[in-house]
C-alpha cells in the first residue's frame, strides 16, 4: 500500500474511519515455504459505536519483524 498511495491520502483516509474503541487478535496463522515465513491475523474490531467487525490481515516477516501485508 506504501507504493500506491502518499503518506497524506493515507492519513486522510483512516481519519475518515469510524475510531477504534478496542480490538481482539482472536487467531494467528503462521507457515514457511521455500524460505519465505508469511502468516495471517484474524481480528476483532470494535468502533466506537459499539458495532464489531472481524478482519483477517495477511502478513510477512521482514527483517525480523511481522508486518501486515496489503496486495
Amino acid at each position: 500500500m506504501r507504493n500506491r498511495i502518499s503518506e497524506d491520502a493515507f492519513t486522510r483516509m483512516q481519519a475518515a474511519q469510524p475510531r477504534l474503541r478496542d480490538y481482539e487478535i482472536t487467531g494467528v496463522h503462521v507457515a514457511s515455504t521455500n524460505g519465505r515465513t508469511e502468516g495471517s491475523a484474524t481480528v476483532r474490531l470494535t468502533q466506537e459505536n459499539g458495532t464489531e467487525t472481524t478482519q483477517l490481515l495477511r502478513l510477512v516477516k521482514e527483517d525480523g519483524a511481522w508486518r501486515v501485508c496489503q496486495q
